[in-house]
């Protein structure tokens, strides 16, 4: 299907920001272009709000949560049938969906699939806990004539600015516990990736479940995304994009007149581990694999490796085979295994890196290394080998499909020792059959992850969220969803 059949057939107005519960022209004229990464071409026009803009949709969303229905009246069961409603619609039109993410974000359709089922799995798995929300009773410890118990209620308002690599699915990380919780939304979306937002604020609407108010969507880049941050209506923020980004939404967050609450998933640098006794050909495709999946740009991407001595000679073949064996090509294409990178920004910076690693004396080029295709922001998947631990390309986030393996090592230990100065804790993995090694790795390493002879693979009812410059707060699993809570105790006398 060409570009111009899928944005034809979209059913909603590119023009319009989806606001309490409608579609509505901006007030600000500013618009971007929105790219297709794989040949470098503009596709599509949107809005760029304002700070007039982000007002109107936090405004709706403060008077839906303190006046409409969604929290005020709807039972728990209600917002849980809508969010099941919304479930089916995404997947009565997820071929469109999935063409349309494809196009935007330059992944392979095959990914886009996979994402589009953890999407329509966690508006269901968090439906599930929308009517199941439970305080505790807290028998009288002094006085007996007074009685305790908690209640648990959403924190209200919620401001989310999302990353441009998994839009449609870290969406649903975000909006489905929030929403499930009894918390409004103002949500904005990366600003290279609006269009599956925009979809998806359709699909929602068409349901006619959702109250005016409950779900509001801004387009644009950092001005608006700091409006949001710094609104003293916004009860809590949940960001999640680049370490230095997420320091300042701490800070912004700090400085408001209310202070609120703040979850941030940021950056990694995530170490692997392939012990003596690992199966080196399946190590290796996972480890590839680990690392290049979205063409390098997940936070969590397995970028930096240790391999033993004792195998580390037979090993590197291995690697340089399976990395050269990825298929790149036209995303649309069920052949395509790798993408390419999301625009010309994150395309020159990878570049750079991949000069650092070659001109500095402190890493080997294994493999890739090199622009590809002739078009568009693609990037061989690039392995470098015997790499300094201090090295730049070591130690930085690059985002891009760059791994580094490091010198060889002799014991767990001295991975262990060496990691504790990474700077992030996102997650770590380890392959071996080695059950004390398994059992070492897993209890010392300070990350929110650890992957034991797979990477990447992550579930709607587990955690996931980092240490340090990682950030804080949880995604996924019913953490995620108690994020959305607050406990508020109640103490009553039964004499009165």
């Amino acid at each position: 299907m060409s570009a111009s059949t899928i944005l034809s057939r979209l059913p909603f107005d590119k023009n319009l920001i989806y606001i309490d519960g409608q579609w509505t022209a901006p007030q600000s004229s500013q618009t971007s272009h929105v790219e297709n990464p794989d040949v470098a071409e503009a596709i599509a026009t949107v809005p760029e709000c304002n700070a007039h803009d982000l007002d109107h949709a936090v405004r709706a969303a403060h008077s839906a949560f303190h006046d409409g229905p969604w929290v005020n009246e709807y039972s728990g069961a209600q917002r849980r049938d809508a969010l099941l409603a919304l479930a089916t619609a995404i997947e009565e039109n997820r071929s469109d969906i999935e063409m349309l993410e494809s196009l935007n974000t330059g992944k392979p359709i095959s990914d886009v699939r996979m994402e589009l089922d953890d999407t329509i799995d966690l508006f269901r798995f968090f439906a599930g806990y929308a009517d199941k929300v439970e305080g505790r009773h807290i028998a009288a410890q002094t006085n007996r004539n007074l009685e305790g118990y908690t209640v648990k209620v959403p924190v209200g308002v919620v401001g989310f600015i999302n990353a441009f690599n998994y839009p449609i699915c870290l969406l649903a990380w975000k909006v489905a516990p929030a929403l499930a919780a009894g918390c409004t939304v103002v949500f904005k979306p990366g600003p290279q990736t609006p269009l599956t937002t925009q979809y998806f604020a359709h699909l929602l609407h068409k349901t006619g479940k959702f109250p005016p108010g409950v779900f509001n969507v801004v387009l644009g880049g950092a001005e608006v995304g700091q409006a949001l941050v710094d609104h003293d209506l916004i009860d809590k923020i949940g960001f999640t994009g680049s370490v230095a980004t997420g320091k300042q939404v701490i800070r912004s967050s700090a400085s408001t007149k209310n202070v609120r609450s703040t979850s941030v998933e940021l950056g990694g640098k995530s170490p692997g581990v392939v012990m003596p006794d690992a199966d080196l050909d399946k190590t290796a495709k996972l480890v590839v694999s680990g690392c290049m999946a979205n063409a390098g740009m997940n936070c969590n991407a397995l970028t930096r490796l240790w391999v033993h001595r004792a195998i580390y000679d037979e090993f590197m073949p291995r690697l340089k085979a399976a990395a050269e064996s990825l298929v790149l090509g036209t995303p649309q294409d069920d052949a395509t295994q790798m993408g390419p990178l999301i625009d010309r920004r994150q395309y020159e910076r990878v570049l750079e890196y991949i000069r650092v690693g070659r001109e500095e004396d402190k890493a080997a080029l294994l493999a890739g290394g090199q622009a590809t295709l002739g078009r568009g922001y693609w990037i061989q998947p690039t392995v470098f080998f015997n790499v300094d631990p201090a090295a730049r390309i070591a130690t930085e986030e690059i985002f891009g499909p760059v791994l580094s393996v490091l010198v060889p090592f002799d014991s767990l230990d001295e991975v262990i020792e060496a990691e504790r100065k990474n700077e992030f804790g996102l997650a770590a993995g380890i392959f071996t059959r080695r059950h004390q090694d398994i059992a070492k790795f897993t209890r010392k390493m300070r990350c929110g992850t650890v992957w034991v002879n797979n990477f990447n693979a992550l579930y709607s009812y587990l955690p996931f969220g980092g240490f340090r410059n990682s950030g804080f707060g949880r995604e996924l699993g019913y953490e995620s969803f108690d994020g959305y809570l607050a406990s508020k105790a109640i103490i009553d006398d039964i004499t009165y």
